[in-house]
Formats: C-alpha cells, sequence, structure tokens
C-alpha cells in the first residue's frame, strides 16, 4: 500500500508525522491541512519521481508491533534547581537531560512557539535557548525541516537529543533508517494532539486587541498539585495575564474532554509496548497515593526507560531517581498504554468547524455545553481500554512465572511492603507474589509485587474468585497475623480456600 492509498482508505492512520515530506528528494511532498485543521501529506505528481522512499519511510506503513516481554522500568525525578524546577512542566527531567547533550557540544531539538504563538519544532545549541523548548505545548507541533538537520549533526557526529510525540520519535527512526548512538530520543506521554488551526483560531482571538508575550500551558503560578490539574496562563505586554485550569478555559476543556484532537490519536501505534524512543516522560500524576514521601510541589515527573541508552543517560542526569512499580506509575497516566478516547461528539464537533467562518464562536459553544453526563460517557470508555491494555501487557509477562502465589502479612508502611518484597523475591525467585491487605468491613486489597497492579475485593468470595482467575498455586501467611477484626475472616477463608498453606515469620525491621 502507499501513503496516498493509506490515507483515502482511512484517515486515521496517518500522524501527521512528516517522515514522508522530509525524505522526499525532490521536495514533492507539502503538508496540507484539511477541513479539521491537521495536516497531511499532498502528493505533487509533477515533481515527483515514483521512487517509493515515502512509502519505505512511513512509520505508519512500516509498523510492526511489539511482543511484550518485559516492563519498561519506572520512575520518579526531581530535578536539583529551584528556578528550572518551577518553569518546567512537571520535574524537570527534559533539562536535566538535555543539559548533558548541550555541554557536550550537541544540540536539542523540541516544540518551540513562534512569533505568532503557533507551535513549531526548533532546534537549542545552548543553555539559554533551551528555555523555547521547555514546557508542554498542547498542539500538534509542525516538524518543518527537523529531521532532515537532525541527520546533518548526526552524521558529522554531533551529539543529537529529539524530543516529541511518540509517533514524532518513531517518525525520525524510521526517516534515519538506523541507530545513531549519539542520538537521544525523548517523548513525552501524549495525551493527543489538538488541530494547530484550532489553536491558532484561539490565540488569534485571545490577543487580538492585546499583544502577547508568553504562553505557558503548565503554569506553576497555582504550584503542581500531583493530581492532573494543569493551568493556561497567557501574559500580555499591556494587561498582565489571565490564568485559568486548562478545564476552565475553552480551549483546553476541549482538549481535555478528546475533542479537538487528530484521528490518528484515537488508534495510535506507537503507545506502550510501541513506541521507539529511548525514555519517555510524563508527570508523576497520583504520587500521594503511591509514593507520598517522593511529593513536592514545584512538580515531579515520572520517567520510563526503553533502551540501555535511554538507562545511561538517565543515570546521568541530576534527578534524584527513586523506582517506582509500573501499574502505579501508569494508573494516573493512562495513555502511556492505551489510546486516546474521544468524545462522542467529536465529528458533530468538526463538521461545524468546517461549516463555520467563526471557529471562536464554536469552540465557545462547545466549551459551554460540557456535561457530567458527557464526562462520565468518555470516562468509562477510557478506563475500559485502558484495563484492556492493562491486561494485554500483563497477561504475557504472568505467564513467565512458574507459579503465582498469596502472601498474607501484617504491613503497617510502604518500607514493610519493600522489605517483604524483597525477602520473597529472593526466596522465590520464578514465583509472581500478590499481597494482600484488609481495607476493613470485610474488604481487601490484592497488590502484584512486580507490577504494582491493585485488585479491590469486597469480600471473601471476591477473593476466591480472585485466586483462581490468576491460578494462585500456594498461600504465605505471616505468625503472628495482626490484622484485628478481619483476622477471623481471614482465617475461615484460609480453612476453605483449598490450597497449600506455608507460615513464615519475617522480620521487617
Amino acid at each position: 500500500m502507499k501513503i496516498e492509498e493509506m490515507i483515502a482508505a482511512n484517515r486515521a492512520d496517518c500522524s501527521g508525522c512528516e517522515a514522508c515530506a522530509n525524505i522526499c528528494p525532490k521536495n514533492a511532498i507539502t503538508m496540507t491541512r484539511d477541513a479539521e485543521g491537521f495536516a497531511y501529506p499532498q502528493i505533487d505528481p509533477e515533481l515527483c519521481i515514483k521512487c517509493g522512499r515515502c512509502d519505505a519511510t512511513c512509520p505508519a506503513l512500516n509498523y510492526t508491533k511489539k511482543a511484550v516481554t518485559n516492563l519498561s522500568p519506572a520512575f520518579t525525578a526531581i530535578y536539583d534547581n529551584d528556578k528550572i524546577l518551577r518553569n518546567s512542566s512537571s520535574g524537570g527531567a527534559f533539562t536535566a537531560l538535555s543539559e548533558i547533550i548541550l555541554k557536550e557540544g550537541g544540540v536539542v531539538f523540541g516544540a518551540a512557539y513562534d512569533k505568532l504563538w503557533h507551535v513549531r519544532h526548533d532546534s537549542a545549541k545552548t543553555l539559554d535557548e533551551l528555555g523555547k523548548l521547555r514546557s508542554s505545548k498542547y498542539v500538534q507541533s509542525q516538524i518543518g525541516d527537523v529531521y532532515r538537520q537532525a541527520k546533518k549533526f548526526l552524521d558529522s557526529g554531533v551529539k543529537v537529543l529529539f524530543s516529541g510525540t511518540p509517533c514524532h520519535c518513531a517518525a525520525l527512526k524510521h526517516f534515519l533508517g538506523k541507530d545513531y548512538e549519539n542520538l537521544l530520543t525523548v517523548e513525552v506521554i501524549c495525551h493527543g494532539v489538538p488541530s494547530p488551526a484550532l489553536w491558532e483560531s484561539y490565540i488569534d482571538e485571545v490577543g487580538y486587541a492585546h499583544k502577547i508575550t508568553g504562553v505557558n500551558f503548565r503554569s506553576k503560578r497555582n504550584i503542581w498539585g500531583g493530581t492532573g490539574t494543569s493551568y493556561l496562563d497567557i501574559i500580555f505586554a499591556d494587561r498582565g495575564h489571565i490564568i485559568s485550569a486548562n478545564s476552565n478555559n475553552p480551549y483546553g476543556r476541549l482538549f481535555l474532554r478528546n475533542l479537538s484532537l487528530r484521528p490518528s490519536c484515537g488508534s495510535c501505534k506507537f503507545r506502550f509496548p510501541n513506541m521507539q524512543s529511548d525514555l519517555s516522560l510524563g508527570d508523576a500524576w497520583g504520587i500521594k497515593d503511591f509514593a507520598p514521601e517522593r511529593f513536592d510541589n514545584r512538580g515531579v515527573s515520572v520517567v520510563f526507560i526503553h533502551t540501555a541508552k535511554g538507562k545511561e543517560f538517565f543515570e546521568r542526569a541530576n534527578l534524584n531517581p527513586q523506582p517506582v512499580r509500573f501499574a502505579e506509575a501508569v494508573n494516573k497516566n493512562r495513555l502511556f498504554i492505551a489510546p486516546t478516547t474521544f468524545d462522542s461528539r467529536r465529528e458533530k464537533f468538526f463538521d461545524e468547524l468546517a461549516k463555520s467562518n467563526d471557529w471562536y464562536d464554536v469552540i465557545q459553544k462547545y466549551y459551554a455545553q460540557d456535561s457530567e453526563e458527557i464526562r462520565k460517557d468518555t470516562g468509562k470508555r477510557s478506563g475500559a481500554a485502558f484495563w484492556k491494555s492493562l491486561r494485554e501487557i500483563l497477561t504475557p509477562i504472568r505467564q513467565q512465572f512458574a507459579q503465582s502465589v498469596l502472601v498474607i502479612a501484617s504491613v503497617r508502611n510502604r518500607e514493610e511492603q519493600k522489605i517483604l518484597a524483597n525477602f520473597f523475591d529472593k526466596n522465590l525467585k520464578d514465583s509472581n507474589v500478590f499481597f494482600l491487605q484488609p481495607k476493613g468491613a470485610g474488604q481487601f486489597l490484592c497488590e502484584e509485587n512486580f507490577s504494582g497492579f491493585k485488585a479491590d475485593l469486597k469480600d471473601a468470595a471476591a477473593l476466591t474468585d480472585f485466586v483462581k482467575k490468576y491460578d494462585l498455586k500456594a498461600i504465605f501467611v505471616e505468625k503472628p497475623l495482626k490484622f484485628g477484626k478481619d483476622l477471623a475472616s481471614i482465617s475461615d477463608w484460609l480453612k476453605s480456600v483449598g490450597l497449600p498453606v506455608r507460615f513464615f515469620a519475617q522480620k521487617t525491621k
């Protein structure tokens, strides 16, 4: 199949990555916006020499799904520089990695604003220039000829850090056609990319009567709370600034509700485990739940390592890393593993845009239409997609273990659980271990050691079903077991479950 045939059959297969336009030796391909404001390749038949390089380079046409053999190690990370931290989207991981490259004479590529506050990829060769690439831009970035620029640097031996969305990183790898030791690819955990034309319509309206001097989608004027709330701050030369939670301004709400995103985001091919980057960076959303001791109101990054090269650079960065388990890291970063679930009104929204001469008016209309019912519908479908993706990832890894076992122990805090987990990892090397804790009122929480996956169990019957579902072979019970009011129900359950029960005593101090 050729690119034109692919797009004609299903426009959602094209991410607009621009690899084809960059590889064309005759510049016969231009990126042309459709009625939704997204760019797609258009081939000039008079310039095209039918060399086939565009088709051979397209990451969607040459996509190969990866088998899941292990989980990418996950870490929380905080850059030890207050000024940089407060001006970064999350914990400053991008800056810390970029500084390594720049100090060694390299170049960094990433998304930046131009003079009109439109978003395009640009380069930085100094620490001062790096500021324009820092912080998230909730718009699809126009690549231009950046892949060609990166190749020239790489071929001359210069170190390059390329940052972008997962499809951008995949596009660069396909464009280059080989691995470069002097290339580090860093992708953002991507929510999805809104229409550039939509953003341009919004920012032009907002800045119509006032000169804009700054835009920040991830302002920390109201601090980084770790909850997933982000703030859009638009600064004006003549009247200070306006700031609001992205969910409370027209453009941001449409983005967060998955209403304004590119069609390919709903079937993204390059989420875990199929990304082609060395590292993935995002916010450690939900950190108060899985690592409260690491919370910092200036921001915390979550980092996933995919390659040996990524590991080397991450270990060199000034980020004070702490490991976290996979399921904990992705639970509030669900789009790392699952495709975006669109708002059910997406098609209608873009149809109205195409027919309107005033895009800002349509933006305002759909901003006002937001409702709890719509949010619940999107959230329900999004949650189902996440859990389906997580099951598909964890199942083949679980099958690599010789057996699965349940450990019932009195654990007072995370440190004690870590000591206990290390004890079983050492003594049951080929076993997948689940830990059981009471939640009160006859309910339980079962947590998988290697992944961090958690299952809420409403009663002893649900616990029995869990044992059968995950084919548990044995139960290890700590003595003495201090479960208070829940001890009797656990004791009765152990007598009826029908699995071998082994007792152990393990000091956790």
